[in-house]
């Protein structure tokens, strides 16, 4: 009885340390699979947003059907696929038979950079010329302005000693004679707005001076306007000189005032309105001392591109 049990407690003892030894086994590989993926889990709460870099050894785990699984991929935080989860709204697109439209595709066709985007029916682009007349308009309201800028307030009452321009160019336009000025040089405002009744005297007198009965030179260029067909009617112009010059002609852009103003004309909105080697254009001739408030975005594009208002109007369709 004693062997009996004797041999039975030594079995019984073998049994615990093999179920033992295979429960330790069993511990180990269940530690050794979770902990990659506690490590992973462990990163990403660390580092909120960051990659989960893992070695070779730590990477894949084999699930139940035996293909390997990547426990980056698995823990990783999810992307969501540009295609499918972008919500960008699509490029806006401009309409080809919009002034805005045949502007850009005009500008393109000419080699230009891209125009202004603007909307031409504004005052500042009011076309005059000889095929454009705007035949016995007047502004809403002038202004008054002292000749020389020894004063730079702005009367709206009328002043015959003063220089009458549009009172939406009386600001620009004193600020572009003060710059020049600032310089050390001297301004004279010359001509402004004039009526269509004073420009058709004008014209008349002009003509009969010259011998001629339609205002223009030999080659065919105005050198008076029409009643009705001057930018001074429109007042959105001025004649600019260092003095006052009873006959103007080309010598004046000799002076260091007509330089000056030139140069700098379209960092206060204006434009040399009839260039040299633009008549053909503008069917005007040459102009030194008539400037033209067009506004600094539109004059700066107008004289980096070396373009007439014609030119430039005819970007968006205007003829």
């Amino acid at each position: 009885m004693r062997k009996n049990l004797g041999t039975r407690i030594i079995l019984a003892l073998l049994m615990l340390v093999i179920l033992s030894s295979y429960l330790y086994l069993q511990i180990q590989g269940y530690r050794e699979l979770r902990l990659p993926q506690e490590q992973a889990g462990s990163l990403a709460a660390s580092a909120p947003g960051q990659a989960v870099v893992l070695s070779q050894t730590q990477s894949a785990s084999p699930n139940a059907a035996g293909t390997t699984l990547d426990t980056a991929e698995l823990h990783a935080p999810a992307v969501q696929s540009k295609d499918r989860g972008s919500t960008a709204a699509p490029e806006p697109t401009v309409d080809p038979e919009t002034p805005y439209g045949k502007a850009l595709a005009n500008a393109a066709a000419q080699g230009l950079p891209t125009p202004p985007d603007i909307d031409i029916t504004s005052w500042e682009y009011t076309l005059v010329n000889g095929e454009h007349s705007i035949d016995r308009y007047e502004p809403e309201q002038l202004a008054y302005l002292h000749q020389t800028l020894a004063e730079t307030d702005i009367q709206t009452s009328y002043n015959g000693n003063r220089c009458p321009v549009d009172l939406r160019i009386a600001e620009p336009l004193i600020a572009f004679g003060q710059g020049c000025k600032a310089a050390g040089l001297t301004v004279f405002l010359s001509s402004g707005y004039r009526s269509y009744s004073d420009q058709a005297a004008n014209f008349q007198r002009i003509c009969q001076n010259n011998g001629i009965s339609d205002g223009k030179d030999s080659a065919g260029h105005y050198i008076t306007m029409p009643a009705g067909c001057s930018e001074h009617q429109l007042a959105l112009c001025c004649d600019i000189t260092d003095r006052y010059y009873q006959i103007k002609n080309a010598s004046i852009e000799q002076t260091a005032t007509y330089q000056w103003l030139n140069e700098h004309c379209a960092e206060y909105g204006f434009v040399q309105r009839f260039p040299s080697g633009k008549e053909d254009i503008t069917g005007v001739m040459y102009e030194p001392w008539h400037f033209r408030y067009v506004g600094v975005e539109v004059a700066e594009y107008m004289t980096e591109n070396h373009l007439t208002l014609e030119e430039f109007l005819g970007l968006y369709g205007v003829e």
